[in-house]
């Protein structure tokens, strides 16, 4: 359903992707792993479509729903938590997800996302991925900020999704319970 092929892209005089390749397939889990700095989250933006590679090629097949989970999510301009986790519904998603989602992480839908934690936004920003039901989803360090109780949650919750899924993680617990595939990508290069 995603295939990057070669991708290349630079930062400054540094390549900081150099032919990297990532195949997804309906369903499959996959880790990218690598060091930090190493592009990981720069990958999965190029898988999301956000930002265009020097080179190489992005294909995402027709009709395929993806969300993309940032590693810093920006909830400004909403008016509420619940505002911010509906915003990507479509007309055929199930209007109560979010309201089913925000629930289970203990968030208040009616509060205002100006003065949230770091954990209560990495919450609301899971919410707001899985909340249409995609085919595909990218996920940048979704444990960051989240207690225990929380991350055996979502280990949970991402464990009865059919959803294609690429992690980035530091959480190898959360890694070796839900991926089936790891990709390192290393100097620019994935193996």
């Amino acid at each position: 359903i995603l295939h990057l092929n070669a991708i290349e892209l630079g930062l400054g005089n540094a390549r900081l992707l150099a032919g990297a390749e990532l195949t997804v397939a309906p369903g499959e889990r996959i880790s990218l792993v690598g060091r930090n700095g190493s592009g990981k989250s720069t990958l999965l933006k190029i898988a999301a479509g956000l930002i265009a590679p020097d080179a190489g090629s992005r294909f995402l097949q027709p009709g395929t729903r993806l969300s993309y989970l940032r590693q810093e999510p920006d909830l400004s301009g909403y008016e509420s938590i619940a505002a911010y986790a509906g915003a990507d519904l479509g007309p055929g998603d199930d209007p109560r997800a979010p309201a089913r989602l925000m629930e289970a992480l203990g968030l208040d839908p009616t509060r205002a996302p100006i003065n949230l934690s770091g954990g209560e936004m990495r919450r609301a920003a899971l919410a707001r991925a899985l909340a249409p039901n995609p085919d595909l989803l990218l996920l940048d360090e979704p444990t960051n900020h989240l207690d225990l109780p929380a991350i055996a949650w979502l280990e949970r919750e991402l464990a009865t999704r059919r959803a294609g899924i690429v992690l980035v993680s530091h959480d190898r617990r959360l890694l070796s319970a839900l991926s089936g595939v790891t990709i390192w990508l290393d100097r620019g290069h994935t193996r």
